[in-house]
């Protein structure tokens, strides 16, 4: 029986070049029919004819199969590869921003702003890690989803965080604060594209609070630039509250559409 089984995945694949991963797929649906055949047998039908016919019933796609398996492996090898290339790379990275800094320091004698190679290059380093660890995060159940999105929150606030940090060096720190409320606009926008993307659940709450916070620190962005004054720029908070009222209606309206109608239930229940 088992000589069936290998001349069944054998015709199947004749077409495929031979690879690692192919005889990898083959070995383990050979082993898999195999072991379905045993419990078969057990089951208490003894037929090996009858046998072998239903097992190869069960896998009538195994050329797609191995295209599936091709695909999910060299994924898997290449997140493996990432995944040495980020373990090694990021500290040699940081080492040789480190040397950088000291090198360009000694020869232009300008440490006030060389510094923000070691931090620019930390901060990089650290958003790529990020970046990966979403990546394999939002393949696990939504479960784990809310580590993903404080990870995206963690890398758009290094992003903003190094801006600050470079305008507060180069323009001067009394006109760099209004960074700070703009990256939290950032972090906003993010979360809400994060969450709305991947369909999670009261992600409709999540725009609520986060459109008066958004038009919040708008306004004081914008006051603080003198592109709107103090005193008048308030509308654009009002203005958020009006955006949040509008959608709210928007959803009632929509979801009066599917309202619970006992005369149709009734007329269901009749027919």
């Amino acid at each position: 029986m088992l000589k069936v089984f290998i001349d069944y995945i054998e015709n199947a694949c004749k077409d495929v070049k031979y690879s690692e991963i192919l005889y990898q797929y083959k070995r383990s649906l050979l082993d898999e029919m195999n072991d379905r055949a045993c419990d078969v047998k057990q089951a208490g039908l003894t037929d090996d004819g009858v046998v072998a016919d239903l097992i190869i019933s069960e896998y009538p796609d195994v050329r797609g199969g191995y295209d599936r398996y091709y695909a999910a492996e060299k994924r898997r090898r290449k997140e493996a590869i990432q995944h040495k290339l980020l373990m090694i790379g990021t500290p040699v990275l940081i080492l040789f921003s480190v040397a950088l800094f000291v090198v360009l320091g000694v020869l232009t004698d300008n440490w006030r702003e060389l510094w923000l190679i070691i931090v620019g290059t930390t901060f990089f380093a650290v958003i790529l890690n990020f970046l990966a660890a979403i990546r394999k995060i939002l393949r696990l159940k939504k479960i784990f989803h809310p580590v993903a999105r404080l990870l995206t929150a963690g890398s758009v606030m290094l992003v903003a965080v190094f801006i600050f940090l470079y305008c507060g060096i180069n323009i001067g720190w009394a006109h760099t604060w209004p960074i700070v409320p703009a990256g939290v606009i950032a972090l906003l926008l993010g979360d809400l594209t994060f969450a709305f993307a991947t369909h999670q659940k009261f992600s409709v709450i999540n725009l609520f609070v986060y459109i008066p916070a958004i038009f919040a620190m708008l306004y004081v962005i914008l006051a603080a630039y003198s592109f709107v004054s103090w005193g008048k720029g308030w509308v654009l908070i009002f203005l958020g509250l009006m955006i949040d009222a509008a959608i709210g209606i928007g959803i009632l309206i929509n979801n009066a559409r599917f309202r619970y109608k006992q005369e149709e239930v009734d007329i269901w229940n009749e027919n």
